[in-house]
């Protein structure tokens, strides 16, 4: 019961965050109707401050109860927090090159810009993730 209010009370905290954050950095107007670029940023936004948080809240949990964290546990939430930051980043620059792209009337098709961002950011964030998961696996079975 208190891990499920714990999540939730998270969940509300980066909800709240998000959406304070999107009216400051004007990606989000209240009234206004929501595009999918806008969702999607605040989706994102979203999954990023709420894994901040339950980092920070598992983190201190862990130090108020004087455990020992373990450098494996701490590295799978570093690999988490990292590809959770090139997911961010593909979302951020490939919207950047959208923009730029009706602006400079290229001749190069839009796919070739996504393309090239997937390789950037998803591919590393995919590959992070999935050493995460062994990491988690392999550390759950001993």
């Amino acid at each position: 019961m208190k891990r499920i209010l714990t999540i939730l009370g998270t969940t509300i905290v980066s909800l709240i965050i998000t959406m304070l954050t999107a009216q400051e950095f004007s990606l989000y107007n209240f009234g206004n109707k929501i595009t999918f670029t806008t969702f999607t940023y605040l989706l994102f936004i979203f999954c990023f401050i709420t894994s901040v948080l339950l980092s920070l809240l598992y983190i201190i949990n862990k130090k108020l109860k004087k455990e020992k964290i373990g450098i494996k546990k701490i590295s799978i939430l570093v690999l988490f927090f990292i590809s959770m930051l090139l997911t961010l980043g593909f979302i951020v620059m490939l919207n950047l090159d959208w923009i730029t792209y009706y602006s400079n009337y290229n001749s190069s098709p839009f796919y070739s810009f996504i393309i090239v961002r997937t390789l950037e950011f998803l591919l590393p964030a995919i590959i992070l993730i999935i050493i995460g998961i062994v990491l988690l696996l392999k550390n759950k079975k001993k």
